[in-house]
């Protein structure tokens, strides 16, 4: 394995982009922020229709994995277009009216995204709270199958719970099963 020094970067490094780089006027950033919602709003759409279509989990990951860069880069832009007021208000009316379209859109996408996650998330709860309420019945211990009575038990003397197996029934044999 290499090492790599990245305390002290050279020029010819430094010069050098690893990634696209951000947009330097307000123009371009307000260019480059629809561009980035209407892919975003196209994004969330797909990932609305992959949950409601119950695609399987890998899918999902890789949809979530794909989103959070343009998210990070969204809210990056977006940040840097709110420092800029006086930049926002000498933008052209096309564009401005093209960033409240995308802003729209990507709303109503963020909305559907969030109302299917929470009908996916409610569904799983119910699922696993079903599962939890039949092993807990399972779990119970029917009287007289398992231990008999509280109190004294016939031939036995006085004991508060002792092992008494059922004289007859679907319970003949008593077990406890300490795994679950």
């Amino acid at each position: 394995m290499d090492k790599v020094d990245v305390r002290f970067p050279t020029a010819k490094r430094a010069a050098k982009s690893d990634g696209p780089a951000l947009p330097r006027t307000t123009a371009e950033r307000a260019e480059a922020l629809a561009g980035l919602m209407e892919r975003l709003s196209a994004h969330l759409d797909r990932e609305t229709a992959a949950v409601q279509g119950r695609l399987s989990t890998a899918d999902l990951y890789a949809l979530a994995r794909d989103k959070q860069p343009m998210v990070l880069v969204y809210e990056e832009v977006a940040r840097l277009l709110r420092l800029d007021p006086d930049g926002m208000r000498a933008l052209p009316p096309e564009l401005k009216q093209r960033l409240g379209d995308a802003t729209r859109a990507l709303t109503a996408s963020a909305r559907s995204n969030a109302e299917a996650l929470e009908v996916n998330n409610a569904a799983q709860q119910l699922l696993v709270d079903t599962m939890v309420a039949a092993v807990n019945r399972a779990r119970q211990v029917q009287p007289g199958v398992a231990y008999g009575p509280a109190g004294p038990v016939k031939g036995y003397g006085p004991i508060a719970r002792g092992y008494g197996p059922p004289a007859h029934g679907p319970g003949t044999a008593a077990t406890l099963n300490t795994r679950l």
